[in-house]
């Protein structure tokens, strides 16, 4: 597949391949479209709507630790679970 691109996108993609971030431009745009499908997948914000989503979480309560929580959790998992009866 061939592409005309503008100057000013050539020029991003010249960039990162510079930068030694990217191999290739493909590499450049692959990246891009992976970030584009991500972007799609997490759904459609009305504007300000993550902003307040996000604000909302942080006002919710103490922050917890990630591994402390996963590491508890699993614990639980793997409790012996009795059996009522």
């Amino acid at each position: 597949m061939m592409l005309s691109l503008p100057p000013h996108i050539q020029k991003l993609i010249d960039e990162r391949v510079g930068s030694g971030k990217y191999n290739t431009p493909e590499d450049v745009v692959a990246a891009a479209l992976a970030n584009l499908d991500q972007q799609e997948q997490l759904g459609d914000f009305a504007p300000g709507e993550l902003e307040a989503l996000i604000a909302a979480g942080e006002s919710s309560g103490p922050a917890l630790d990630g591994d402390q929580v996963l590491s508890e959790l699993k614990q639980l998992r793997n409790r012996p679970q009795s059996k009522a009866g």
